[in-house]
């Protein structure tokens, strides 16, 4: 005689052990920001489980993915990281229209100018304008390259 699994069923044991372990995780979480804030460091969802793993008396502390799934903590993490700001506010810069995207004028550029300077200036592009820009001088050498080919051909006739 087999016995069904019935997944939908309640199991009351379980639910109170699952909201222990959720009230001391937010507890953890939160005393271990305030540790970290306290002694001036970065607050990092990694610094933050490490941080648990001190605080806790019985030293497992808490996953860095619980901070993430955990609304309250989340929210905490989100506050006072500002690694999680500044990744923020790069994604929000890329997704605005960039200087990059811009038709840039080849003809415009001059063989003397400072290297160092263009050099800084693409340091400070990110990985996608970078390419967006390779792209674009790529389209302008080839539409010029089929101009001249023309161009050159004319000639001989």
């Amino acid at each position: 005689m087999s016995r069904k699994f019935d997944l939908t069923s309640e199991r009351p044991w379980l639910t109170q052990n699952h909201q222990d372990a959720r009230e001391r995780s937010v507890q953890l979480g939160k005393e271990a920001v305030e540790y970290l804030l306290k002694n001036q460091l970065v607050v990092t969802l990694q610094r933050i489980a490490d941080t648990t793993k001190k605080l806790d008396p019985k030293g497992s502390g808490i996953h860095p993915n619980t901070v993430r799934t955990n609304k309250e903590l989340y929210a905490l993490y989100k506050e006072h990281s500002l690694t999680y700001k500044q990744k923020k506010s790069a994604l929000n810069i890329q997704q605005s229209p960039s200087k990059s995207q811009e038709l840039i004028d080849y003809r415009r550029l001059t063989k003397d100018r400072n290297i160092n300077q263009v050099q800084a200036k693409y340091m400070k592009l990110s990985k996608k304008e970078l390419v967006q820009r390779l792209l674009q001088a790529e389209q302008y050498i080839a539409e010029n390259n089929q101009k001249w080919v023309a161009q050159h051909f004319e000639k001989f006739q």
